[in-house]
């Protein structure tokens, strides 16, 4: 794709469950730019029922095209040109790689953000003020997010108050068995390219029931595109402190070393709780 190197990703590690089919059939791919290959899985997957059985569209009724970066106006915001058009500037390069199979793994996710980004633009460029807090949780939220799925109110308590030990120790089984992480973040998925220590995702966490563990790993990801967007829909207050930091390579199956004693004493990355809570 365009001398992109897809060699140093590795598709089955955990953190890439929901893109990796995508991501997989790209790597087969010839040197076309970025964007026409992510229009072609586009095309595919409208001709084999994809998208939810149709064209993937947007908040703004939109039809979803990848298009190089030069159909971006001088001037325009990113978000905004996205909303009004339904065309994605998108470079040959890994966070925008990461970006479309996003789009395509929780495209409702995806479109509601996009839609909160080009009102909260178009407010603070009326208004002339600044980012503003619900802006900023959804560039943070798009940019890092990982959405937990939780059955167990004491698990989601145990990551909103830091309470690593609990999460990750006492009750390892419970976090494997009750738990389930997906990452939605491009610059977050980039990262994990050459995963280190330290990387922290911004958590949103969504309750779920026992009968979402027993649903097909399809399913289970197309519940929670669903659930994190009706969720957005019926939360006008979104902001930064609904989001949990979450050193993510904590997570239980997510990374051989945390298995190792004293792997969670590290207080640079396994930090001490907030003193408020949500």
């Amino acid at each position: 794709m365009a001398g992109l190197d897809l060699s140093p990703i590795d598709w089955g590690q955990p953190w890439f469950a929901g893109i990796a089919h995508k991501g997989e059939m790209l790597a087969r791919g010839s040197g076309e730019p970025l964007c026409d290959s992510l229009n072609r899985l586009l095309t595919a997957g409208e001709a084999g029922g994809g998208a939810r059985g149709g064209r993937m569209r947007l908040a703004s009724g939109k039809s979803l095209l990848f298009v190089p970066p030069s159909d971006l106006p001088e001037g325009r915001a990113y978000e905004t040109h996205i909303h009004q058009t339904g065309r994605v500037p998108t470079r040959d390069n890994l966070h925008d790689l990461f970006n479309g199979l996003v789009w395509f793994a929780f495209p409702q996710i995806k479109a509601r953000l996009n839609a909160m980004q080009a009102r909260a633009l178009k407010k603070s460029a009326s208004a002339a003020t600044g980012r503003g807090p619900l802006r900023d949780a959804v560039t943070v939220f798009d940019e890092n997010g990982l959405v937990l799925a939780c059955s167990s109110d004491d698990l989601a308590q145990a990551l909103r108050r830091f309470d690593w030990r609990t999460l990750f120790i006492e009750r390892r089984t419970a976090t494997l068995m009750q738990t389930e992480p997906w990452a939605v973040g491009h610059g977050l998925l980039e990262k994990l390219v050459r995963p280190y220590k330290s990387i922290t995702a911004h958590t949103l966490i969504i309750p779920v029931d026992d009968s979402y563990f027993r649903a097909s790993p399809h399913q289970r990801r197309a519940t929670v595109d669903r659930l994190v967007a009706d969720w957005l829909d019926n939360w006008p207050f979104f902001n930064t402190r609904d989001l949990c930091p979450l050193p993510v390579l904590g997570l239980p199956g997510w990374w051989p070393d945390n298995t190792a004693p004293g792997f969670y004493d590290d207080k640079e990355v396994f930090r001490p709780g907030r003193s408020r809570q949500r």
